[in-house]
């Protein structure tokens, strides 16, 4: 029984190195052209982890110089000293969100993207806030921008609205509201826009900077339609001088 039991584990002994054998063809290319597929996938991995560790680790495509564009209102050399922390890493670590975070204090920058210029440059692209109003802030004229972030102060050359009533921008509603209405009003407009007041959401008023003409517009609504019954009224009333266009209910306009 010992001699018959022996035998036995030596036959499936055998069956398993067989099949072991088998697997282990099965995975080997048959053909010259298969070990040359196979190689070549081979060199192509190895090559693809080499770039990796090159790119990622090595000092290649370190940074060592950064450029700053689109600044105005910002010190560029103040961006540089607090991006300064940046060279000598890999560009391709450096991401937009991570430049955006370091320079998340500076107010008057709306938006930045990091740019990366191989083989070592870091380019910083900033948008800085837009002015789009002013406000008289204790008898001083102000510029600021949709978001309520003062930019800076107004002079003559600026041709801006101003916003009557506004207060504290940062948290009034009537400076979101009359905000909201310049938005929406179409450039040729805007540009004929001496003053806006908003009374409140449904009432909000334009002042024209020739012809002491006003216009109710209402709220933000329907901006394009009120521009085209506006701009046919005012064909009619080119030269008539302090009178009110209402528009706030653009399908029945009327002027006093």
């Amino acid at each position: 029984m010992k001699n018959d039991s022996a035998r036995d584990s030596a036959k499936r002994l055998a069956i398993h190195e067989r099949n072991a054998r088998a697997s282990v063809a099965k995975l080997r290319p048959k053909t010259s052209f298969g070990r040359r597929v196979w190689l070549g996938l081979m060199a192509a991995v190895s090559l693809l982890t080499v770039l990796v560790v090159v790119v990622w680790v090595t000092p290649v495509l370190a940074v060592t110089k950064i450029e700053v564009v689109g600044t105005k209102l910002v010190s560029e050399a103040e961006i540089l000293k607090d991006l300064k922390s940046l060279k000598g890493r890999p560009l391709p670590q450096i991401t937009t969100d991570e430049v955006a975070a370091k320079l998340s204090d500076y107010e008057l920058i709306d938006s930045v993207s990091a740019v990366s210029v191989p083989p070592n440059t870091l380019r910083i692209v900033v948008i800085e806030r837009s002015a789009i109003a002013i406000v008289l802030i204790n008898g001083v004229e102000y510029l600021y921008d949709p978001a309520g972030v003062q930019i800076g102060r107004a002079s003559s050359s600026d041709k801006l609205p101003t916003i009557s009533g506004a207060g504290n921008p940062s948290t009034s509603k009537a400076f979101a509201r009359s905000i909201d209405v310049l938005l929406s009003l179409p450039h040729s407009l805007l540009a004929k826009v001496w003053s806006i007041r908003a009374v409140s959401k449904d009432n909000v008023v334009l002042n024209l900077r020739t012809n002491r003409q006003s216009i109710l517009w209402g709220d933000s609504s329907q901006p394009s339609l009120k521009a085209e019954v506006l701009a046919a009224l005012m064909k009619h009333y080119k030269r008539s001088p302090s009178i009110t266009f209402d528009v706030s209910s653009p399908t029945q306009p009327s002027v006093y």
